[in-house]
């Protein structure tokens, strides 16, 4: 099964999710993640949150189309894009993409990063994605899809990330070691439609990218 969430980050080309929501088996909007839903023109399985932040035209819209609504306190500990992952955690997903979860906002978009770890905890698969960007957080390894010269960087989510292995990386590296406060592992770059990442111990930031 594929979960797309929603959330309410940033989205200027809608039509790059048409693809992911294609071949989303479950979709969930966080809160005004249901503003792109509605632009989408799509029907979301269940919307989640406190809703202090989607308009009342919008939850009108879906509340007509009978979409489930599941409403949480607006003072709680928890976003509304991490109440949502956990809900589609216990769908036992294959993959799960997050949209909307970059943008302005940089607090959201760090504390987004921070919620792959929640998915990989459990065994999920993860990813953040953007127009420009397929952020994975990986404890073992990874083979990426993509195009040749494609942008790859490799960035500590621990302090240290030991025997890091490259396949398919015009830099390539073996047993390499990462540690945070460097940008040693910034920008490298696919020299096929493929690659592969793997490392031994920590915990590694891949992050595909394309510059506007």
């Amino acid at each position: 099964m594929n979960v797309l969430i929603f959330s309410g980050g940033e989205i200027k080309d809608y039509s790059f999710y048409k693809e992911y929501v294609d071949h989303a088996d479950y979709i969930i909007c966080a809160d005004s993640g249901m503003e792109h839903g509605r632009i989408l023109n799509i029907v979301p399985d269940i919307i989640i949150g406190d809703f202090d932040s989607a308009s009342e035209e919008t939850i009108l819209f879906f509340k007509d189309k009978n979409v489930p609504f599941v409403t949480f306190p607006s003072k709680k500990d928890k976003t509304d894009t991490e109440i949502s992952l956990e809900y589609a955690i216990e769908k036992n997903p294959s993959q799960i993409w997050i949209a909307g979860g970059l943008g302005s906002r940089f607090d959201h978009t760090l504390g987004n990063v921070h919620l792959l770890y929640l998915a990989l905890q459990q065994n999920v698969t993860a990813t953040l994605i953007n127009e420009y960007n397929q952020i994975h957080l990986i404890d073992k390894e990874i083979i990426i899809s993509g195009n040749k010269n494609d942008i790859v960087s490799l960035i500590p989510f621990t302090m240290e990330v030991r025997g890091v292995c490259t396949e398919g990386l015009y830099y390539a590296l073996k047993e390499a070691t990462l540690t945070a406060g460097s940008s040693y592992g910034i920008s490298n770059v696919m020299i096929s439609s493929k690659a592969r990442i793997s490392i031994q111990s920590g915990l590694l930031l891949v992050i595909q990218s394309k510059d506007h």
